[in-house]
């Protein structure tokens, strides 16, 4: 990276919470690194657990709030960061401008290498979430494992406890959508923009889409790329 480069990147950052949240979370030799970027209008919640880095270390490599869609309302949103778990980072990762990453405790949250958020979308884990490598997010998706709310049978059991989720790898999820707990998507998915997504798709290079038990493969045998 040249030092022009540097310099624009560190004139979007937030250099004071870019150094306590790599402190914070991180020994020494690897918080001096900068291996976290937190950007303006940037909310750290809630800083407890712990981040494992399963990838070689580099600065910035993840960016929390790095950009968003140059829309006058996303450009004053904030990003919200709420964990009491563990988050995983496989590799670079953009979390975009507006979006909330909420963490339950003793909840996981895996990001695959090249995970990007576009902005204004929020993943809450209560359970575990896992995103494979390449996966691209679009604006305004809601993806969470939990119903938050007890529903109890006649005998005061509960019958809605969280399930985790899983997003295989090169899936793209198009905007406005919601994934619900209990969901496993294929390699290589793109899912239609507007789709509640309630049930699993197992099919690769497909196109999905619709919403709750009328969602339905739309296209078979594609091939995306940004």
């Amino acid at each position: 990276m040249n030092i022009n480069k540097i310099i624009k990147v560190f004139k979007k950052v937030n250099l004071l919470k870019t150094l306590y949240f790599n402190f914070h979370y991180f020994p020494f030799k690897i918080a001096v690194r900068l291996p976290v970027f937190i950007f303006w209008r940037s909310e750290l919640y809630k800083m407890k657990g712990t981040i494992l880095i399963n990838a070689p270390i580099s600065t910035g490599m993840l960016k929390f709030g790095c950009h968003g869609l140059g829309t006058q309302d996303l450009l004053y949103s904030r990003t919200m960061w709420e964990v009491y778990g563990t988050l995983i980072l496989e590799g670079k990762a953009n979390i975009g401008r507006g979006s909330k990453i909420s963490i339950g405790e003793d909840a996981t949250l895996i990001l695959g290498k090249n995970f990007s958020i576009t902005g204004n979308s929020t993943i809450i884990s209560q359970k575990k979430i896992t995103f494979g490598s390449d996966c691209l997010l679009s604006w305004d998706i809601l993806i969470m494992d939990t119903d938050f709310h007890h529903i109890m049978d006649k005998d005061y059991n509960k019958i809605n406890n969280p399930e985790a989720i899983k997003i295989g790898k090169h899936v793209w999820i198009g905007c406005r959508n919601t994934i619900l707990k209990g969901v496993s998507i294929a390699d290589n998915t793109v899912i239609s923009a507007n789709s509640i997504i309630t049930r699993s798709f197992f099919e690769e290079n497909c196109v999905i889409g619709g919403h709750g038990k009328n969602v339905n493969v739309i296209k078979k045998d594609i091939i995306w790329s940004i």
